[in-house]
């Protein structure tokens, strides 16, 4: 029976190369990356941080009392 020759892509070197190769991206990009994600989340919460002023603005605070009190 004929065998197929075997080959073996992932030799020590190779893989070597190719995890240089991913530290390089990630020391590159990642600020990028995180500094997005902290623009995002900081939107995030600004909008949700406004959303409740404007709703505590808006509602009237003698609507949650229990008793009843009456101005004269």
């Amino acid at each position: 029976m004929n065998q197929l020759p075997s080959m073996n892509f992932f030799t020590e070197e190779r893989m070597l190369e190719f995890w240089g190769y991913v530290r390089q991206l990630l020391s590159s990009v990642s600020p990028m990356v995180m500094l997005a994600v902290a623009l995002i989340a900081l939107g995030l919460f600004l909008v949700i941080i406004i959303n409740t002023f404007k709703q505590a603005a808006s509602k009237n605070d003698d609507d949650d009392d229990e008793i009843e009190v009456k101005h004269y």
